[in-house]
């Protein structure tokens, strides 16, 4: 999957997916004063490519985009799209958005990287984006009313691989796209119309940046440097922010994309970040938000084996980590709020 795959719903239940090759799994925690996780139900999803990305809205709606083979003659494969409204529900139908492509732009244009999903935090709308071979990054947007657009250009340049948006609360849709010379930040100017923000002369490992909204209007992106492996934060210098640029982060010989999420940790805002370690463990650290500058202590959780972590603080403000073990089962560790310091129990299995 395309960055997260960890929710809190609306009513404080964790909900966990992951891709088959016919569709979707979910797990979905049991609700009180019952433990442990139901699922995993199964979503057969007919013509499925394998591909998906999730977002949330501040409803605890999860909002999902995918990739289905190509119906009526299609030139290549369809975006789709869904959402689950409640924990433990059905999904509503898959909606499609056909193939992408700009009107007079070649019609053979192929998709670069996966489709990716934005929430505006505020109005509810939807924003789906997709990177082409030749026409750059196009989005479509369906509004608060349930009425989608056509595809737009975002930005002219096409970028060889996947592009990593959000939208902050009250903030403009703004996305990573990594280009040869590095990554690129695009910002939404108003009117439908982008804006190149910053060119950041860095290389990136692919399919590893993620983005998390750490201020009022202020992202910090996070993604891993292809030298040692170690991760990276960089947040554009801003009024009222502390530090600026790119900042390092340690765990070095991790592997993939990091969980990410903001917690509170004895009454400081926290940021919280998980990864599989170089030694194969799941490894966690956690820093006053927005303090990278001061460093940051990387802590094995165990796991061994496990891969893909993710992390989200659940309905009783405890920070879980979920990952997949070497046989592709959930399973998740919570921390132990009866103890000092930030400790975890034991893995669990669904």
């Amino acid at each position: 999957m395309a960055g997260n795959w960890l929710f809190k719903g609306g009513d404080g239940r964790l909900t966990a997916y992951a891709c088959t090759p016919r569709g979707l799994l979910r797990w979905t925690e049991a609700a009180a004063p019952h433990a442990g996780w139901t699922g995993p139900d199964v979503f057969e999803i007919p013509g499925w490519l394998g591909t998906v990305a999730m977002a949330q809205s501040r409803e605890g709606y999860v909002h999902f985009v995918a990739l289905r083979a190509g119906q009526d003659g299609a030139q290549g494969p369809e975006v789709i799209v869904s959402t689950q409204f409640q924990p433990g529900r059905g999904m509503i139908d898959w909606h499609s958005l056909g193939t992408p492509g700009l009107r007079g732009g070649p019609a053979d244009d192929r998709l670069a990287g996966p489709p990716r999903i934005a929430v505006n935090q505020r109005s509810g709308s939807t924003h789906v984006l997709v990177s082409l071979r030749h026409g750059g990054v196009l989005r479509r947007s369906r509004n608060a009313e349930g009425a989608w657009g056509g595809w737009k250009q975002v930005a002219p340049e096409p970028y060889g691989g996947d592009v990593a948006p959000l939208m902050s609360a009250g903030g403009p849709l703004e996305l990573l796209a990594l280009g040869r010379a590095g990554a690129d930040r695009w910002v939404g100017v108003g009117q439908g119309r982008f804006q190149l923000a910053d060119r950041i002369p860095t290389p990136v490992v692919p399919g590893t940046p993620v983005l998390c909204e750490t201020g009022p209007r202020r992202v910090t992106y996070f993604w891993r440097y292809p030298g040692d492996g170690s991760l990276v934060a960089w947040r554009a210098g801003q009024q009222g922010a502390q530090g600026g640029g790119l900042m390092a982060l340690g765990g070095a010989g991790g592997t993939g994309a990091p969980g990410v999420v903001r917690a509170v940790i004895g009454g400081y805002d926290c940021t919280v970040l998980a990864q599989t370690g170089a030694e194969g463990d799941v490894e966690l650290t956690a820093y006053v938000t927005e303090n990278e500058g001061y460093g940051t202590w990387w802590a094995s959780l165990g796991g061994h084996g496990a891969h893909a972590p993710q992390v989200a603080v659940d309905g009783a403000g405890r920070i879980v980590v979920a990952a997949f073990d070497a046989d592709g089962a959930l399973t998740c560790t919570r921390q132990d709020t009866t103890q000092q310091g930030l400790v975890f129990g034991p893995w669990d299995a669904a």
